[in-house]
């Protein structure tokens, strides 16, 4: 089975991120890790917003799961790796881990991205040979 492609974006917590508490609001977590998988998709894939819009699918981002560890905190350097673990029909399955400079684990995320036919309006199972995008190429 070929290596996972491991998607790797850097970030600084911003002020408006934050609580009263001077940790990430709960919500802006979603918002980091989703805009995480589609700076993966541009710079890994070429899939820029304009690519993205050409394609004859949607990826649609359908079920979030985080779990809190530590918080992140007000100017704190972050890093988020993600891979897709597996495809099981029209689900992606996509793990993802926030940690912090030091390379504590802060949160994970499990995320489930569902292939819609665009032409269709449907969900539709992964076509093999996109499947095979997020995935190192086999030698030989």
């Amino acid at each position: 089975m070929p290596a996972p492609i491991v998607f790797k974006t850097t970030h600084r917590v911003r002020f408006s991120d934050l609580d009263l508490y001077n940790h990430m609001s709960t919500a802006r977590y979603a918002a980091y890790y989703v805009d995480h998988r589609m700076e993966g998709l541009r710079d890994e894939l070429g899939w820029d917003m304009k690519a993205l819009g050409a394609l004859p699918f949607m990826a649609v981002v359908r079920r979030l799961e985080v779990d809190f560890i530590r918080p992140a905190r007000g100017d704190q350097e972050i890093t988020i790796r993600s891979f897709v673990r597996e495809f099981r029909g029209p689900d992606a399955i996509v793990e993802c881990a926030m940690v912090d400079g030091a390379g504590k684990e802060l949160s994970r995320c499990l995320m489930t991205v569902a292939y819609v036919d665009r032409a269709t309006n449907r969900a539709a199972d992964w076509p093999a040979h996109v499947a095979a995008l997020f995935f190192e190429k086999v030698a030989g």
